[in-house]
This record gives C-alpha cells, sequence and structure tokens, in this order.
C-alpha cells in the first residue's frame, strides 16, 4: 500500500464506520454508542497502519511481525470485549461502566507484558538470526573458495592421463566434499581453520600448475601426493576436536 494512498484509504474507512454507527444507531447515541465507535474506529487504523509491515520487505522482520500481530490482537481483543459488553453486560437502568473500564485495563495490562515478552523475544531472534546468516555467509565464502581451487586443480591436471590424476582429483573431491559438509560454526568460529584449509588448497594448486613446466615431474606428482594427503590428516584432526 502506497503511502500517499494510506491516509485516504484511513479516512475513507473511519468515515464509512461513522456513517453506519449513525444509521444503525441513530436513537441510541448514549456514552457507550460513543465507546463502541472510538474503539472501532481506533481498531480499523491499527489494523491498516499494519499493512505496511507485512507488506515491505525492509519492515517484515522478525521482531516487527511478532509486535504487529500483538498489537492486532490487542485491538482485536478491545474490540470485542466492548461488543460483548454492550450485547450482555451493560444494563442501561444502571449506566454504569465500571465492569468496561476493569476489563480494557485488564486486557491492556496482559497485552503490555505480552508485548514486553514479544519484543525481547524477537530482538533475540533478530540476533540469532542475523548471527546465523553471518555464518552461514562465512562459510559460503570459505566453500567457493575451495570449490574454486579444485576446480583450477582438474584444470591444470587436465592434460595428464594417467592413474595418479585420477586418485588426486577424486582424494581432492572428497575433501571438498567433507568441506562443504562442515558444520556452520565449525568454519564460523575458527577462522584459522578455514584459511589453513584455503592455504592448502591452493598450495595443491600451485604445484598442479607447476607440473607442465616441471622438469621432474614425479617428483612434483609425489608432492602434490604429500600435500593432499596431508590436506586430508589435516581435515580429519579438525573434524575430530571440533
Amino acid at each position: 500500500m502506497k503511502k500517499i494512498h494510506f491516509p485516504l484509504v484511513v479516512l475513507a474507512t473511519l468515515a464509512c464506520t461513522v456513517a453506519l454507527f449513525y444509521l444503525l444507531f441513530d436513537k441510541q447515541t448514549t456514552a457507550l454508542f460513543y465507546i463502541n465507535m472510538v474503539v472501532t474506529c481506533l481498531t480499523e487504523v491499527v489494523l491498516l497502519a499494519n499493512v505496511s509491515i507485512w507488506s515491505g520487505e525492509k519492515m517484515l522482520t522478525v521482531k516487527n511481525v511478532a509486535v504487529s500481530t500483538s498489537i492486532n490482537r490487542y485491538s482485536i481483543s478491545v474490540f470485542l470485549w466492548t461488543i460483548l459488553f454492550s450485547l450482555f453486560i451493560y444494563n442501561p437502568t444502571n449506566d454504569s461502566y465500571k465492569v468496561l473500564i476493569i476489563g480494557l485495563l485488564f486486557i491492556t495490562l496482559l497485552f503490555i507484558v505480552i508485548g514486553g515478552a514479544t519484543m525481547v523475544g524477537g530482538n533475540a531472534t533478530e540476533e540469532y538470526v542475523e548471527d546465523l546468516e553471518s555464518k552461514s555467509n562465512n562459510k559460503k565464502m570459505v566453500v567457493f573458495s575451495v570449490q574454486d581451487s579444485f576446480g583450477n586443480i582438474k584444470d591444470a591436471l587436465c592434460g595428464i592421463d594417467s592413474e595418479w590424476k585420477d586418485e588426486t582429483i577424486q582424494t581432492l573431491r572428497i575433501i571438498v566434499d567433507k568441506i562443504g559438509a562442515m558444520p556452520i560454526d565449525h568454519l564460523s568460529k575458527n577462522l584459522d581453520v578455514a584459511s589453513e584449509l584455503k592455504e592448502r588448497m591452493d598450495g595443491i594448486l600451485e604445484l598442479s600448475e607447476s607440473l607442465s613446466t616441471a622438469e621432474n615431474k614425479e617428483e612434483v606428482q609425489a608432492r602434490i601426493t604429500r600435500k593432499t594427503n596431508q590436506l586430508k590428516n589435516y581435515l580429519a584432526t579438525v573434524k575430530t576436536i571440533m
């Protein structure tokens, strides 16, 4: 709902509500009549005001939704209580609004407590979600970096047709899959581990890229195998101690 249209919608809704009240209760304009009309109008304003929260991506946060829901429930509860009082409790001969006021105060107090708890819980949930998103993004960066290095290693070894190459690629693929399967907390809380994994993978990539121009290819292959096994053992150790 666009902001420029919102005031017009609210005014039109309130005007229709007031008109309906006067048309339906034209001979019953007591104090209770005005109380019911005001409460109904306020309920409509609250419900319409909360539309902006539910319709906007920036406003649609866990805390805002929780608070919005609580406010909606409060306004509806007040509206229903005034209707209930008018239909079943109000005594025209006595003309007392003590029960109505007590009920309104009780509902207000109840929702103040609920609203406070909702805001505290909403803040905690938002912080948890933000922390989880941050950790998830950190893990994605690590995994993407390792996968990128693995892809470059495969490209560097693509000209080699040997059992050694197939075994090396297979071992590295398993390593990359295990890194991708590591829990988010393991990679996010241990930045040194993430850096070490990337550094070891880059070391294998550097050797792989130098293999095509190396004079002693068997020695370079042996170094690649050794570094691959060291990376595999390091990953197994990390998973054990975490």
